[in-house]
């Protein structure tokens, strides 16, 4: 494995593998089809991206999440490894531009989604490619038991009728035995080599806390230390409120959500990596595909659908395998918001059906007509139209993109579009005399590549922030260029695209994917149940929880809420006299009186719990005082 190490080295700067991933990559190189079972930073992604690099040829990964492949595009693309995505968002006219670059540009991973497997012309192109390796991500989506089951992963074995002697690799984070075996048989793995690493974590504790103060919580947990972290809210609205709280307490925090430009995202995420911000605070969309071996709190404030999506989260923390906690807050509120989230995302087939015919209707697709065809709405203004309630019909197109009917890919911000017609010498002559017009047009071209050969997005809040313009100053000199024919102009006023994957036939296209539906709910519901219990349940090891979940039988943690919980502390009416003895008169300092019980700061707020609701005390930020 020297060639490997070398490889390993010169791409990603590691001097050596994880377990077992040398295994795995030695399983793939011997062309033996493989199944690994690795939790969330177990270092995946190099188990299938080494061995294409060392293999002739162009490795094809087929994976269903189109921010994780546009991720690892880039992160690729930086190691100086050429790679492209071919995703369900791509548009056709693009697709055989792209295919032919992969068959003649040396490109050596190729990315798509299992819905363009389903195309049989992008399939013929696909398998007459050098393919020297198949890399099937997320394989838990390919078993109807797996808590995020896709139909078009069902398609993915016909690969092998024309690549037969390429090995198959299937990677996953969460699956029982039943997912396993299911994945096996659905892509026709043979001769399977199997390898599995231990969901425990021994270097995360897992924290559970009930408290009405959130914020004082979030101050104690992050005011004595520098250490870096993630904060998971359930809103983008939300990520902007913490972050600026958090800020005004002195803690260095910054928002991370869809609804920023691209460059925004960039620097946020730059400057969380290099340390010059503490904590990012996040919907639950961030963290695919970024490996920041330091993070030492992951803090959820909102509670995730399922002990899968949790645990992936929660496994951002301590990477480098030093000691980190995973905490999740909670109240009588959150629990109710988790509930109702859950009772909204049960479907049936009368209200999938009322959904998708209002979809077609609006956006005027005949019968037998709309295939490949890409479409544009404002959500909120789709729902408010047709009265139709934000969150269940989400779920309803979301169910709908899984079962490869439609894909959806919503921009959480409207876009404009230019295309300059004139060449650049002859709009600059024009705008000689126009010295405001001209300052736009320079910042355009400077900023925007590629507005002289196509139409390309631009975003106009952006432009007027920098240029100092209004934006409806913007608009209107862009509309008055387009009046001469200087550019092609058009603004939209969208936030959600999608793009039919099949022929309009309503009755057909819903009862197909219904029968899914009762089996979606039922695994919900037991979704729903394992994560209340993981919250609320005081009487196991919360690591073990997890673990069981996962079909693994793991020794007691010893670090998380019920463990500690366990461990030799005062008796409770003493400890709780102590306390009010230490305070006095006075403020004390939080972590002065964690230090004197040698305790955990979390875990002194957790014991304190009583006597803040008996409101003999008051926890404010990072002082304790008498009522």
């Amino acid at each position: 494995m020297e060639e490997a190490l070398h490889v390993l080295n010169k791409h990603w700067g590691y001097q050596q593998f994880r377990a077992p991933q040398q295994d795995i990559i030695a399983s793939v190189l011997e062309n033996r089809d493989t199944l690994a079972l690795l939790p969330t930073g177990g270092g995946k992604s190099i188990c299938y991206q080494l061995p294409m690099l060392m293999k002739e040829g162009i490795g094809l990964v087929i994976s269903p999440l189109i921010a994780l492949m546009e991720d690892q595009v880039n992160q690729l693309k930086n190691k100086n490894i050429r790679a492209i995505a071919l995703t369900g968002t791509t548009h056709p006219d693009e697709i055989s531009d792209l295919l032919d670059n992969c068959a003649f540009g040396n490109y050596r991973i190729l990315y798509v989604s299992p819905e363009r497997l389903q195309q049989d012309w992008v399939f013929e192109r696909l398998v007459q490619l050098p393919i020297s390796c198949i890399a099937v991500d997320e394989a838990h989506c390919v078993s109807q038991w797996g808590h995020d089951f896709r139909p078009a992963f069902l398609q993915i074995y016909k690969l092998r009728d024309y690549l037969s002697g390429v090995p198959i690799i299937a990677l996953t984070a969460s699956a029982n035995e039943r997912v396993k075996q299911d994945i096996i048989e659905q892509l026709h793995l043979r001769d399977v080599q199997i390898f599995t690493k231990s969901f425990q974590r021994d270097e995360i504790a897992y924290i559970t806390h009930h408290t009405e103060a959130i914020d004082e919580t979030l101050y104690q947990i992050f005011s004595k230390t520098t250490e870096s972290g993630i904060i998971y809210v359930r809103n983008r609205k939300k990520t902007v409120e913490l972050a600026n709280n958090l800020t005004a307490y002195g803690i260095s925090a910054a928002a991370f959500h869809g609804g920023l430009s691209y460059r925004d995202k960039k620097n946020v995420l730059q400057n969380w990596l290099d340390n010059e911000i503490q904590i990012i605070v996040a919907t639950n969309a961030f963290g695919m595909g970024i490996d920041k071996p330091d993070v030492r709190h992951v803090v959820h404030i909102q509670i995730p659908e399922n002990l899968e999506s949790y645990y992936q989260e929660a496994g951002r923390a301590g990477r480098d395998g030093q000691n980190s906690k995973a905490i999740l807050l909670y109240n009588d509120y959150i629990l109710s918001q988790f509930k109702q989230m859950f009772e909204q995302s049960l479907l049936d087939t009368h209200f999938l059906k009322h959904v998708f015919k209002h979809f077609v209707n609006d956006q005027q697709i005949a019968y037998g007509e709309g295939f490949g065809q890409e479409y544009h709405l404002n959500f909120a203004d789709f729902c408010t139209k047709h009265q139709l309630p934000f969150s269940k019909t989400y779920a309803a197109l979301e169910f709908l993109d899984r079962q490869g009917v439609i894909t959806i890919k919503q921009e959480f911000y409207y876009k404009s579009y230019i295309h300059f017609l004139w060449n650049n010498e002859e709009i600059i002559s024009y705008f000689k005399q126009k010295p405001i017009e001209e300052k736009l047009f320079l910042h355009i071209i400077q900023h925007y590549r590629g507005v002289s050969e196509i139409e390309t997005a631009i975003h106009i809040k952006k432009i007027s922030q920098t240029t100092l313009y209004s934006e409806d100053v913007i608009i209107r000199l862009l509309e008055e260029w387009h009046r001469l024919g200087i550019c092609l102009f058009r603004k939209t006023n969208h936030d959600t695209r999608i793009i039919l994957n099949e022929i309009r036939e309503d009755a057909i296209t819903i009862n197909r994917t219904a029968r899914y539906l009762t089996q979606q709910n039922q695994i919900k519901k037991e979704q729903y149940e394992a994560m209340l219990n993981y919250i609320i349940n005081n009487q196991q090891c919360k690591s073990q929880i997890i673990s069981e979940y996962f079909g693994e039988k793991t020794p007691p943690c010893n670090k998380c809420t019920f463990c500690t919980n366990q461990q030799p502390t005062p008796d409770i009416l003493s400890f709780e006299k102590k306390v009010l003895e230490l305070v006095g008169n006075t403020s004390k300092d939080v972590q002065e009186i964690a230090d004197y019980f040698q305790m955990d700061v979390t875990l002194l707020i957790q014991k304190l719990e009583s006597l803040i609701n008996n409101q003999q005390i008051i926890l404010d930020y990072n002082t304790i005082r008498r009522k």
